[in-house]
């Protein structure tokens, strides 16, 4: 027996004595009736799981109930069970029409509603499998088969869709009577067939009346084909099924499963599904013996060595299970002995079958029933490093029918599964995968007002999957790119003097089924700002070569000091989101300054001018940047940087200047001339503090008497309007 592939639970084959069987048929013949004596071998049939054997009698009786007048409930269940012998017979439209008149006359049960549903995705009808799924999910909402379905129809187009990812042919080694479950190694096929009778007692198997499964190994005759196969010797033949084997990576041992009987006085017996290990000894393997955790109370198969041989991955119907069957892995431990079943957990198992495990590096490939999938068994995969739900492999590898018992190359892209698409019997196809082709591009720039390309620089991307970290080189237009790898994420990112990246880049490749691009922009801001500083004469435009100009950061209150060149030029790189103050002197000129800030982040240089006019006798100009406390003369600090400039005006020009204050129209005009003339004070006292003659200044305070607009007692004016008025400035005498 095996893992029956369209039970809703895993079977407990019993074998029996047909001779015994038949005998008390014809003994009882006079004590019932043709139907009675039928519907009771059915049954008897039915109970074992035999349903080749009890199809025809089942089909029969239905026929009969469905001619009588008499529509009992009993009639009604021969309808159902000819549906479902038919179903597990893969006579998918024998089985729908015995289940449609079962929902035409009867409530349909909860397990003839998924029956249904899965014949009807069996045939690719999906339409009305859906809307059958979603009728029975109103009636069985608890049921999590349904829930799965449902939740998941959108999916089918997106499984379809990747049709040009495989190539398939067939495996060149079938028989035509059911063939799957192939390994390769050592130059070899190892495959499980029903082609070859090797039993005197009980020859066909009731299920499906095919021979029972047996071992056969082709060897290779090309690099791609084998020759025909051939029986494993007798010590791999039992009395019930034998299949399918793995073997450990250095060849040494190999995993076989097979049925064990047990023999209870009295009863019939029962057989389960178990693994056993044989072992090469001078050439030759060992009689098998079993698998630790095999047990008389629940199956255990479809075992391979995995993790360089640390590791056993099975499929078991064990308590404690998610479902019908589940995928469990047990690990080597220090002493030498297998340690206790570990469940893969439910990214991996479901309330259905998973079935079929086969590992190639982190990639475990599996076949599941409870998965959402094309219909009947569909192959899947999971990364074990990955807590995330697995991937169904997507058509054609598989279809509406049993897609099976994956083996792959190290590569993961050449391999062999089975299938019973086409005439419902089991075959063996290789398959060759071509792989995705996800690539990740993406651009360096500035992020200034025009975006501005960075070459050659590096740009790092770290798979946040393994932990590999890899350095690409932008090309000459500031592009990169790099191919990645499947079922992965990766971070992106770059680093720049004096640039911050904007946010770093995210490319996850879980769930890509088609070739892609990714794109990840890595935008650079700019931390500096260039600024282009011109001096000229003011009137005549004529630039002035050697002048001293300062950049001043407020902030730091830090000063840079650069002099002109020949086109009365300066240069100067500064930080960004600040406020800043130019200043530019030269002798024979009176100084000029402006206020700047760098706040404009897309901007790459900030052009300023400084305009000096000559010395003249009566010219008049502001002193900026001069700031006292509120309603006194004290001088702020900030406005001791204008001040010093002004000090060096007029020692390097030997001038003499009133220096005067003004103040706006508000308070008593008393109150602003004496505020006035204490601040014009103020500041010449500073000045003379930094070696000015006192003899060079006369502070002057005039109050309100020269505004500079509309703003004089009794007018109402913005704030802006009276701040003109509040001034200092420096009169040439």
């Amino acid at each position: 027996m095996t893992f029956n592939r369209n039970k809703n639970i895993t079977p407990l084959h019993v074998i029996s004595d047909m001779k015994s069987l038949i005998l008390i048929a014809l003994l009882a013949v006079p004590l019932f009736s043709s139907a009675q004596l039928k519907a009771k071998m059915a049954d008897d049939h039915f109970k074992k799981m035999e349903y080749a054997r009890c199809e025809k009698m089942y089909e029969e009786l239905a026929a009969k109930h469905l001619k009588s007048k008499d529509k009992e409930d009993k009639g009604w269940e021969w309808v159902s069970r000819a549906g479902y012998c038919n179903l597990q017979l893969f006579e998918m439209q024998e089985a729908i029409g015995y289940y449609q008149l079962l929902k035409e006359n009867t409530t349909l049960k909860e397990d003839v509603c998924i029956n249904l549903i899965k014949a009807l995705r069996y045939q690719a009808n999906y339409k009305e499998a859906h809307q059958l799924a979603l009728n029975s999910y109103g009636m069985y909402s608890d049921n999590l088969w349904l829930k799965e379905l449902v939740e998941n129809n959108s999916k089918l187009i997106e499984i379809i869709e990747d049709s040009l990812r495989y190539q398939l042919y067939d495996a060149g080694v079938n028989t035509g009577f059911g063939d799957f479950g192939a390994t390769v190694f050592d130059s070899s096929m190892y495959f499980v067939t029903k082609s070859t009778n090797t039993r005197t007692i009980q020859q066909s198997y009731g299920w499906d009346d095919s021979y029972f499964l047996n071992i056969k190994k082709a060897k290779a005759a090309t690099d791609t084909t084998f020759q025909q196969g051939t029986l494993l010797k007798s010590e791999f033949i039992s009395p019930a099924h034998d299949g399918p084997i793995s073997f450990s990576a250095d060849g040494s041992k190999m995993l076989i499963t097979r049925n064990t009987i047990e023999k209870i006085k009295g009863k019939k017996d029962i057989v389960r599904l178990s693994l056993y290990i044989s072992e090469l000894v001078e050439n030759k393997w060992t009689k098998p013996v079993p698998f630790p955790f095999n047990a008389k109370t629940f199956n255990t198969g479809h075992g391979i060595f995995a993790e360089n041989d640390s590791a056993i991955y099975f499929v078991s119907d064990r308590v404690g299970g998610f479902g019908d069957a589940d995928i469990y892995v047990s690990r080597l431990k220090s002493d030498k002995t297998w340690g206790d079943p570990i469940n893969l957990g439910e990214h991996v198992n479901t309330v259905g079958k998973e079935m079929f495990p086969f590992l190639v590096k982190n990639n475990l490939f599996f076949s599941s029933n409870g998965h959402f999938g094309l219909g009947g068994l569909d192959i899947f995969e999971y990364n074990i490093e990955q807590p995330s739900k697995a991937v169904n492999a997507g058509y054609p590898l598989n279809t509406s029918h049993d897609d099976f018992a994956v083996w792959t190359d190290s590569t993961g892209n050449f391999g062999y599964f089975s299938s019973n698409r086409g005439k419902n019997v089991d075959n063996i196809m290789a398959f060759k995968r071509v792989p995705l082709t996800i690539e990740l591009q993406g651009i360096v720039y500035a992020t200034y007002s025009e975006r501005e390309t960075i070459p050659n620089h590096p740009v790092f991307v770290k798979n946040e999957t393994t932990g590999e970290l890899d350095t690409l080189i932008s090309n000459e237009f500031g592009q990169y790119s790099k191919l990645l790898r499947k079922n992965e994420n990766y971070r992106v990112w770059t680093a720049k003097e004096e640039f911050i990246l904007v946010k770093d880049g995210f490319a996850s490749t879980f769930d890509i089924k088609r070739d892609s691009i990714i794109f990840c922009e890595l935008p650079l801001k700019p931390t500096t700002l260039q600024i282009r500083l011109r001096v000229t004469e003011r009137g005549t435009q004529k630039v002035i070569a050697f002048a001293t100009t300062t950049i001043t950061d407020y902030t730091q209150s830090k000063e840079s000091v650069l002099y002109t060149d020949q086109d009365g030029l300066v240069t100067l790189k500064v930080e960004r989101n600040k406020n800043y103050w130019a200043h530019g002197s030269k002798k024979g000129y009176i100084d000029d300054n402006v206020a700047f800030n760098s706040m404009n982040e897309n901007d790459k240089i900030i052009d300023l001018e400084l305009k000096l006019p000559p010395i003249v006798k009566g010219e008049i100009f502001k002193l900026d940047n001069i700031f006292y406390d509120l309603n006194k003369s004290t001088l702020r600090p900030e406005s001791k940087l204008s001040l010093d400039k002004l000090a060096d005006f007029i020692l390097k020009n030997d001038v003499k200047i009133e220096l005067s204050s003004h103040t706006d129209a508000r308070g008593s005009d008393p109150y602003n001339l004496k505020l006035s003339q204490a601040r014009a004070k103020s500041c010449v006292d500073y000045l003379i503090s930094k070696g000015v003659k006192k003899a060079s200044m006369i502070p002057k305070g005039y109050g309100e008497t020269r505004l500079l607009n509309k703003c004089k007692n009794g007018v109402t004016c913005p704030e802006e309007e009276h701040q003109e008025n509040r001034r200092t400035e420096v009169k040439i005498l």
